[in-house]
């Protein structure tokens, strides 16, 4: 068995539940298991910058497969989610790149491995490192998420639904609304408390799609260096059951700012 990593990505329709879908039909491939999946990650769209966000997540495999056959699978779930082969870089319902297979070095015309420009890409790097933050290359270069210039991710849309959750609203159009708050310099040098933490376990729980603002830390900064606060959001028609879930659970009113904080 080869341990490989799939990047996944999509920026039209239903971009979140595809994603998921395509992670569930990747673990059902013949002599193929799903070991590690990443968290979803929205990023600017790189190369043709005229067209939406797209969601990205990569998944960590074994198989048996042979690269070839792999990668002619991967294409037919493409095609299975409306994939249509037109403008290269262009809008697309879902992407499935095979980013790397084990220590292989393959180019030829039909794959190349280790995926061409992967490390200078964020949208690839972000959630490739999250779960496997100490890779390295076959040819012995360490992957540094500082180094990807191209594709910024732009928030964390958290850990990946289940492949059956129905999303009536495209991720890319709503609005997005403040339901929690961490103040860095009072809560901790990471940025999230445990309370924000544990908020964003009970959204995760109940299939509520929410994000981080800034989604790490170090993008708004403070003299001392320090993100001086994170946002946790959901979509704006999700927000009162957001609130309402926190209370049931903690069992006491959560005092929160009169205004919300609205994303658009």
């Amino acid at each position: 068995m080869t341990t490989a990593y799939v990047g996944l990505g999509s920026n039209l329709g239903d971009r979140l539940g595809t994603l998921a879908r395509a992670a569930d039909a990747i673990e059902h491939l013949s002599e193929t298991h799903v070991v590690k999946v990443s968290h979803v990650y929205e990023s600017a769209a790189a190369l043709i910058e005229d067209q939406p966000n797209f969601l990205n997540a990569v998944v960590e495999i074994t198989t048996g497969l042979e690269p070839l056959a792999l990668l002619g699978l991967l294409r037919d779930i493409e095609t299975e989610f409306g994939r249509e082969r037109g403008v290269e870089k262009g809008p697309r319902t879902l992407d499935l790149d095979l980013l790397l297979f084990g220590d292989e070095e393959i180019a030829n015309d039909e794959l190349t491995v280790p995926h061409p420009g992967i490390a200078q890409r964020d949208f690839v790097l972000t959630p490739l490192l999250e779960i496997a933050p100490r890779l390295v290359l076959p040819d012995g270069t360490y992957l540094k998420r500082s180094e990807g210039a191209v594709g910024a991710v732009l928030r964390d849309f958290g850990t990946m639904p289940p492949p059956d959750t129905e999303h009536n609203m495209p991720l890319g159009e709503v609005e997005w609304v403040e339901v929690a708050r961490s103040d860095s310099l009072s809560d901790s040098i990471a940025g999230f408390d445990a309370g924000l933490q544990f908020k964003r376990d009970v959204l995760a729980d109940q299939g509520i799609p929410y994000a981080f603002e800034p989604f790490e830390p170090g993008v708004d900064m403070d003299p001392f260096g320090l993100a001086t606060i994170f946002k946790l959001l959901v979509p704006a028609e999700r927000a009162p059951e957001a609130v309402a879930l926190f209370r049931a659970v903690e069992q006491a009113p959560l005092q929160y700012p009169e205004e919300l904080y609205t994303e658009d």
